[in-house]
C-alpha cells in the first residue's frame, strides 16, 4: 500500500477534512468495500508503518476510523431491520408525507442553490466519490434544511458511491439524522461555517459549479 509507505499517515488527522486532492485520506475505502483488502491488512500496514516513522495521534485515527467501520457492523447484528425503519433506532416517529420530493430532487442533482452543497453533489454523481467532510455536509443539509427524507439520501449515496458499504453508510446516515446510538440527537451542520473553514478560497466550488 502506497499511501503507508509514505509519511502521509503522520499529517492524516490534520488534512482528513479537505474537500479534495489525492493525498488528504488513505483513499482504500473502495477496496474495503469491494473485499479487495481487509481491516487486518490495513491494521498490519499501519503497524509497520508506526515502527518505522512512530506512532502519532495521526496514525492512531486511522485506526480509530476503522473501528467506527467495526461499530457499524456490529450496529447491524445487534438491531438489524430496525436500522431501515423511517425512525430508525429513535423513539420519535418520522412522517415521510412531509418530505419535499422536488426539494429531493434539486439536492440529487446538485441544484439547491447552496453553491458548497451543489458542488458535493455534482462531485458525487461525476465521479462516485465524496469525502467524508462533504459526505456529511450535504447529509445534513438534506436532513436538518431540506427536511428531506434521510433513507432516500442513503439510496442515493448507494447509487453513486463507488465505496458503497451497506453498514457504514447506513450507520453515518442514521448518526447525521440522529436515529442511531448517538444521544445527541443527530449532527447538523452550517453550512456558510464549513465554506468558510474548508472551502475558503471557493477552489472546491468553482472547480465542481465552473
Amino acid at each position: 500500500m502506497r499511501y503507508f509507505s509514505s509519511k502521509l499517515p503522520q499529517t492524516y488527522k490534520a488534512t482528513r477534512n479537505a474537500l479534495a486532492g489525492c493525498d488528504f485520506s488513505t483513499k482504500l475505502s473502495p477496496w474495503l468495500a469491494l473485499g479487495a483488502l481487509s481491516a487486518p491488512q490495513i491494521i498490519a500496514a499501519l503497524g509497520e508503518h508506526e515502527r518505522v516513522h512512530g506512532k502519532t495521534d495521526s496514525t492512531y485515527w486511522i485506526w480509530f476510523e476503522l473501528l467506527w467501520r467495526d461499530y457499524f457492523r456490529y450496529l447491524h447484528l445487534q438491531h438489524g431491520a430496525k436500522l431501515y425503519r423511517a425512525q430508525g433506532l429513535s423513539t420519535v416517529a418520522f412522517s415521510a408525507t412531509a418530505v419535499d420530493v422536488s426539494a429531493w430532487q434539486a439536492w440529487a442533482r446538485g441544484e439547491t442553490g447552496e453553491a458548497l452543497v451543489d458542488a458535493g453533489m455534482c462531485e458525487l454523481y461525476q465521479t462516485g466519490y465524496l469525502s467524508n467532510r462533504m459526505r456529511q455536509i450535504v447529509a445534513s443539509y438534506l436532513i436538518h434544511d431540506l427536511r428531506g427524507d434521510w433513507r432516500q439520501g442513503a439510496a442515493w449515496f448507494e447509487h453513486c458511491l463507488l465505496d458503497y458499504d451497506v453498514y457504514s453508510n447506513q450507520g453515518n446516515w442514521l448518526y447525521i439524522a440522529g436515529r442511531g446510538t448517538d444521544p445527541r440527537g443527530g449532527r447538523r451542520f452550517n453550512v456558510a461555517h464549513q465554506a468558510r473553514q474548508y472551502d475558503p478560497d471557493g477552489a472546491y466550488r468553482s472547480r465542481w459549479l465552473g
